[in-house]
């Protein structure tokens, strides 16, 4: 049995990026993830004082969490992504999903 994956990514925005800046390059991550094999959810959030973003991406497994972490370095839909981020801000773990709830829409 494969242990479902949560990838939890926190950043600020690189100097000079609005939001809607970002908002435009999440919509093309977003679509890009979506095609990816192993996508159960994604979100992104914002906390309002300090705006440090939050991205919580949960995989059916790690392998399919890392395929996507390794398209950085290829794919320019993730390179274009990654350049609205600032890289010293940015805190990424992967951690296994101990217990849940069932997902629904």
């Amino acid at each position: 049995m494969s242990t479902n994956i949560v990838e939890i990514a926190t950043f600020k925005l690189a100097n000079g990026v609005t939001e809607a800046d970002f908002l435009i390059q999440n919509e093309h991550f977003m679509a890009y993830v979506k095609t990816q094999p192993g996508l159960l959810y994604r979100s992104v959030s914002k906390h309002s004082e300090t705006g440090v973003y939050t991205d919580i991406v949960y995989w059916n497994t790690l392998e399919d969490a890392k395929r996507v972490q390794e398209a950085f370095e290829h794919e320019q839909v993730c390179q274009q992504f990654a350049a609205v981020i600032d890289k010293e801000s940015l805190s990424l773990t992967l951690t296994e999903v101990v217990a849940q709830t069932p997902c629904s829409e």
